[in-house]
């Protein structure tokens, strides 16, 4: 049962990194339909059949080239539904009990139905930062603004359980208010949206731009305080070690980098790993 429900949710992950593609480029090109208009080639602008729209193997069977105009197709497009395959697939495997959603339990429905949307979203603005270094508004914001009044509703009383993975404060004198999903949310949130703001008023935007800022928001309303600011320490934790091959390969100081996939990478780390990580650590460096 559980390998039929990951099998499931890569290959629905796969459909969508397509349609994620479809969304990046008619954000770019301010090309309407993004829901209804029909895929066609960027080059010959010929309308694609639905055997030139399969996810990954379309690709490999037309050599990367389109199949009218023969001009290549960007390598860029399998590896987004790849992507996309595989963080639906670790985002059931770490969040959901496959046994509840073929029962048909609603709550636990809603919660892979939020874990996919966020899912979906991160791949969006990740490939987005990496084309055209930028941040897209467009899916960032609306994105925000649902998981807030979600975090709101659960606040108040309403039985949701779709921020159970956040993790609480022990032994604090705020304890009891940050057990409330939305306080919990907003401190990693605006601690990461403080320290970004910060760097961007102390460097005049040449450190990071403002969609860092959508992002700081996103990393605290999707994973709470704790797993928020540790997504940020490992963001740049592997930004450098990345960032530093990149300056070294191209021996350009001026090579820009985007920072979203950092972000979203540090994120995902901490929210499948975050206590085998903060025990790995507490045994190295605490001594009895």
């Amino acid at each position: 049962m559980t390998l039929f429900f990951l099998t499931s949710l890569f290959i629905l992950g796969t459909l969508f990194g397509s349609f994620a593609s479809v969304v990046i480029w008619r954000i770019r090109t301010g090309e309407g339909g993004i829901a209804t208009g029909r895929s066609h080639c960027p080059k010959c602008h010929h309308v694609l059949w639905a055997r030139d729209l399969f996810p990954i193997f379309s690709w490999v069977f037309l050599r990367g080239r389109c199949r009218f105009c023969q001009e290549k197709i960007s390598p860029v497009y399998p590896l987004l539904e790849l992507a996309t395959g595989m963080l639906f697939m670790l985002s059931g495997y770490f969040f959901i009990d496959p046994t509840l959603i073929f029962t048909g339990n609603m709550m636990e429905c809603m919660r892979l139905l939020l874990f996919l949307l966020v899912a979906f979203v991160t791949i969006v603005f990740v490939f987005y930062d990496i084309l055209f270094m930028e941040i897209p508004d467009e899916v960032l914001i609306p994105v925000n603004i649902l998981l807030f009044v979600l975090l709101f509703v659960t606040s108040i009383g309403v039985p949701l359980p779709l921020f159970r993975h956040f993790l609480p404060f022990q032994n604090d004198m705020f304890n009891h208010l940050l057990d409330i999903p939305l306080l919990n949310a907003m401190v990693g949130a605006f601690a990461i949206f403080a320290f970004f703001y910060l760097q961007i008023f102390i460097s005049h935007g040449k450190w990071m731009g403002g969609g860092d800022l959508r992002i700081a928001l996103f990393m605290g309303l999707v994973g709470g305080a704790k797993i928020a600011l540790l997504g940020l320490f490992l963001s740049y934790l592997v930004g450098s070690v990345i960032g530093a091959g990149i300056l070294l390969s191209t021996r350009n100081r001026n090579t820009e980098v985007p920072f979203g996939p950092y972000l979203a990478l540090g994120l995902y780390i901490s929210l499948f790993w975050y206590t085998p990580i903060v025990d790995w650590y507490t045994k190295l460096f605490v001594f009895s």
